[in-house]
């Protein structure tokens, strides 16, 4: 009788300790074409290209850096490789160069605007209107979009640009 109990209480230490860390249940959602289909709400936008340039022989930076708000936009992927943009959205536009500082609010309208996309799932990218993201955070419910540019002028000038977009289900 005691054997039993010894050989049940190594059996459920056994069972307890081979469970995987990665058997709970929560399956990971892969970036692909088929997750991706769908309509979601874009909820936000920023980007900020930085300029240096030499001017008379003195080095001037200009950073403009956008901002995204009053989102009523949504982005249908369908199968058939084709997003959708509809809705509208308000972007805050701010330069600053040197000590000076201006700003700038403007409306973004698309109404029911298309455009093919691709998606690679190697690299983990959306390219949309010709342009490459990189998708990161990627689930069932939204994921974020990340671009980032360098362009070297023939004079030297050099602008970075970096963009950020979140889209929600």
């Amino acid at each position: 009788m005691k054997l039993i109990k010894i050989i049940s209480v190594l059996l459920v230490a056994l069972l307890a300790f081979s469970c995987s860390s990665n058997d709970d249940g929560v399956e990971i959602y892969k970036f692909n074409k088929d997750n991706l289909t769908g309509t979601y709400n874009i909820t936000a936008f920023k980007s900020k290209k930085v300029k240096q340039a030499k001017v008379e022989g003195f080095d001037i930076t200009t950073t403009t850096v956008s901002t995204g708000d009053t989102f009523n936009m949504t982005a249908n992927f369908d199968s058939n490789n084709v997003v959708t943009f509809n809705g509208s959205y308000r972007v805050l536009e701010v330069i600053t160069q040197n000590d000076g500082r201006m700003e700038n609010a403007y409306i973004i309208v698309r109404d029911n605007e298309t455009s093919p996309y691709t998606v690679n799932t190697t690299t983990n990218e959306l390219t949309i209107e010709g342009r490459k993201f990189k998708v990161n955070n990627f689930s069932a419910t939204g994921f974020k979009l990340n671009l980032e540019e360098t362009t070297v002028e023939e004079n030297g000038d050099t602008t970075v640009y970096t963009e950020e977009w979140v889209y929600k289900k």
